[in-house]
């Protein structure tokens, strides 16, 4: 008996089944209680990104110090927008609208200080838009350039086709100035394409081009094509970039500024245009002639001293005077008060005066866009 009993115990498998059901359980334990710990992990980590992300946006803080525009009278035809990032970290600008349009292209000037030297992309201006955005580094200001008008990059490169050992067959080269990757514009590929000593070789049909690789065919012998491998060749091309859409505005108008960030918060302000004021004045003075005799004579008084700027202060006062429609001062006559040179006793029938102010934020106004030319008859 004790032998069967030894043998009946060896053969009963359910301790076995204990045990293993046992651990099997506590494996399941610990693989749950592992994925309960990652989707905790993964939920913290995720609301730290999202609390650092919405302290990044409360935090960002820029600010339009400055404004320079340039314009040809009537309406403005650039602006330069000096920014100051007042934040500990960077930012980045994805739009910028003037009034009633927005920018879609723009500019930047480089850290140089050299005037009129742009932020560079493989030796060509970088084109700034949504897709491509202009850095404001953290507690430092950038100066943007704005142009109303399209901006067109243009380039010339020589193409070496010594590698070109058969001209039956298709030559691809890969333009090594092209700036596909910084603006992501299409490339406007002239008609005409030249050899260095100006002999015309390629005509349109003759050339295709592969945008995001940058790369021109030259079609061989068996495509048409008619070009030998014994020159190096030039090509021209030209890329044309939308910059404002809308319409410029008038150089007498106030200026309403928006920067829109990667973070998607607007940091607007207002320029206004200083208000002109003119006053005319008449004075006599005693002149003595040769003869110890005296005679009354006048003379004009120009005062600009009432005029205004609401967001700043008059930087210069420049006046206009006409004499019968002949031009006397081209807005070349300086000074707040002003006493013209013309001729005693006037001769002219009639006298047409203007006045033009500047402001700290370089915006300008005129009297004849606001109220009229003053006419002295």
């Amino acid at each position: 008996m004790a032998g069967n009993d030894m043998k009946v115990f060896l053969q009963d498998t359910r301790g076995v089944s204990v045990i293993f059901g046992t651990l099997l359980l506590i494996l399941i334990t610990i693989i749950a209680a592992s994925s309960v710990a990652f989707m905790v992990s993964t939920m913290q980590k995720q609301a730290m990104d999202r609390e650092s992300h919405l302290t990044s946006v409360e935090n960002e803080n820029l600010k339009i110090v400055s404004i320079k525009p340039s314009g040809n009278v009537s309406v403005w035809n650039t602006i330069d927008l000096k920014i100051l990032n007042l934040n500990t970290e960077d930012s980045y600008i994805s739009a910028i609208r003037i009034n009633d349009g927005f920018f879609l292209h723009f500019k930047a000037y480089d850290d140089s200080g050299i005037s009129g030297t742009f932020d560079a992309y493989r030796e060509y201006p970088a084109i700034y838009s949504a897709s491509h955005r202009i850095k404001i580094p953290a507690t430092k200001s950038k100066t943007v350039h704005l142009n109303f008008s399209d901006i067109t990059v243009e380039a010339t490169e020589t193409i070496d086709t010594s590698a070109w050992v058969n001209n039956s067959l298709d030559f691809t080269y890969s333009l090594k100035r092209h700036p596909w990757e910084a603006y992501g514009e299409v490339p406007y590929i002239s008609s005409t394409y030249y050899l260095s000593n100006s002999t015309e070789c390629i005509k349109t049909g003759n050339l295709s081009i592969n945008n995001e690789n940058r790369q021109i065919v030259f079609f061989g012998n068996e495509s048409g094509g008619s070009l030998t491998n014994t020159s190096d060749y030039i090509v021209s091309y030209t890329i044309d970039f939308t910059s404002y859409a809308g319409k410029a505005p008038a150089e007498n108008e106030p200026l309403k500024v928006e920067i829109i960030t990667s973070y998607i918060n607007v940091f607007k302000e207002l320029f206004t245009p200083p208000l002109p004021m003119a006053e005319v004045q008449f004075k006599v003075e005693y002149i003595m002639s040769s003869n110890t005799t005296t005679h009354p004579q006048s003379y004009l008084i120009l005062d600009a001293s009432g005029s205004q700027d609401m967001d700043g202060f008059i930087t210069s006062y420049k006046w206009a005077i006409w004499e019968d429609s002949n031009l006397v001062y081209d807005y070349n006559l300086s000074g707040m008060v002003v006493r013209p040179s013309l001729n005693y006793p006037y001769t002219a029938n009639n006298l047409t005066i203007d006045l033009m102010l500047t402001d700290d934020d370089g915006m300008t106004s005129k009297l004849s866009q606001v109220s009229g030319n003053l006419t002295i008859s």
